[in-house]
């Protein structure tokens, strides 16, 4: 469920304030990632002359998981993030679809055999838009009062496509993308933090978020296997149980973030 944009105070989105404050260390932190993702993405086009296919995958994964970690919940970064992690469902011919471009399209063919060095076609088109998305950062309009929506939505994108298994197009690494939007997540929650108030008795909800964010870690990393996360798909609704249940107890706990913001002056 997505939140509405009105529920923080619409005098903390004005330049200056302490909501545009935030807006800025979030457009340097992304710009970074773009940075890491930018990186990652050659060293996964680097290594697709080899046919090595799972070294590939584990180049393809790691470039997915600095992705997750940008929060681009809810289409935020608009064409451009679409263009470098945008689905096939809505596309009127799925995976065959034109359109179908970026992460998750390369993910496709490394997951249905097909050839690596047919692959680079798409892996250099994800070069160019991640490119073009750092090249336009500083102009993407980013709106302060959708800050405290967005730490709750990065996460809800992770229940909604990952553990819905919406958006896996072979990998079965949901658990793995999961755990990238855990950590862009903590990030925005941090960047909030001196605007969420504390109370006089009790944990605040900062705190609180902070304690439910760990336990999602923690029920995240107790299903690696060896120190490789599991295939999402092979696991049985028991153990799943776990991870569903802490990420239940983190939106939860997220959810009154935007709220108590509503009430900062």
């Amino acid at each position: 469920m997505r939140l509405s944009p009105a529920t923080a105070q619409p005098t903390l989105g004005r330049a200056g304030t302490p909501l545009g404050a935030v807006v800025e260390q979030y457009r340097r932190y992304v710009g970074q990632m773009l940075d890491q993702l930018a990186s990652d993405v050659a060293r996964l086009r680097a290594g697709l002359p080899g046919n090595d296919r799972s070294s590939a995958q584990r180049r393809w994964l790691a470039a997915q998981f600095t992705w997750q970690q940008v929060g681009a919940a809810y289409g935020s970064f608009a064409a451009a993030g679409t263009a470098i992690g945008g689905l096939a469902n809505d596309l009127p011919l799925g995976v065959a679809d034109p359109a179908f471009t970026g992460l998750h399209r390369i993910e496709y063919g490394l997951y249905h055999g097909e050839r690596l060095p047919d692959l680079r076609v798409h892996v250099d088109r994800l070069a160019a838009d991640v490119d073009g998305l750092r090249g336009s950062l500083d102009k993407l309009p980013i709106v302060p009062t959708e800050m405290p929506i967005r730490c709750h939505e990065i996460l809800e994108d992770a229940l909604r496509d990952h553990l819905s298994g919406q958006d896996d197009y072979g990998s079965g690494m949901a658990y793995a993308l999961t755990s990238g939007d855990v950590l862009g997540t903590r990030v925005v929650l941090e960047e909030l933090k001196p605007l969420i108030p504390t109370p006089v008795l009790g944990h605040s909800p900062y705190d609180q978020s902070k304690a439910a964010l760990d336990k999602l870690d923690a029920a995240l990393n107790a299903s690696m296997v060896d120190g490789a996360w599991p295939d999402y798909s092979t696991l049985t609704k028991h153990q799943r149980q776990p991870v569903n249940g802490a990420i239940g107890a983190a939106l939860e706990a997220l959810y009154r973030i935007p709220s108590v913001l509503g009430k900062v002056q």
